[in-house]
């Protein structure tokens, strides 16, 4: 199996809320069985430690015990401060502009994405065509990205339920954007 993570982005978290906001899910998470709350090495991120599944881990993924993998890293990682969160993106896909639709293909856009992340750059793209800015978040990416101050990486967990992200949204009072890194 070839590592991987499911991801959840909350596009509202502020930076400054972000860490409070971390420590509120991790709290319901652990309440309810679904992570240990002891951090460990489960994970593969740029985090110092990860949540191992707990207990109640199956209730909140899609399908049977079969479809949880018994493999390492199999935590939860919590990614506080600027982070994009995108799935495999192949060679010639391109962004389109939420205004007028006109495209740019993904290797123009990735030193933007790397600066907003790296140096803390503005988190928008302006239109070649309409020459209208919007933020990451509004561009028609080719597969869910997401571009945040908080995130939740569930790594080589099966598909999370819409329940539980629904569940998770009302806990935040965000909009998250669910995706995959990897070949899940």
């Amino acid at each position: 199996m070839v590592d991987g993570s499911r991801w959840l982005a909350d596009v509202d978290a502020h930076p400054g809320e972000a860490r409070g906001l971390a420590r509120r899910v991790l709290g319901r998470l652990t309440a309810a069985g679904i992570v240990m709350g002891d951090p460990t090495e489960c994970v593969l991120g740029d985090v110092s430690g990860g949540y191992a599944p707990g207990p109640a881990h199956l209730s909140v993924v899609c399908g049977g015990p079969g479809g949880f993998p018994d493999v390492w890293p199999n935590g939860l990682e919590i990614d506080v401060g600027r982070t994009a969160f995108y799935g495999p993106i192949g060679e010639g896909d391109r962004v389109a502009c939420p205004h007028c639709a006109a495209w740019l293909p993904f290797e123009a856009v990735a030193p933007v994405v790397g600066d907003w992340a790296d140096e803390g750059g503005p988190g928008a793209l302006a239109c070649a065509r309409c020459a209208r800015r919007a933020g990451f978040n509004e561009w028609r990416w080719p597969v869910p990205c997401a571009f945040a101050e908080l995130g939740l990486r569930f790594w080589n967990w099966p598909p999370l339920s819409e329940a539980f992200v629904r569940d998770l949204a009302g806990c935040l009072g965000h909009r998250l954007v669910a995706g995959r890194s990897g070949s899940l």
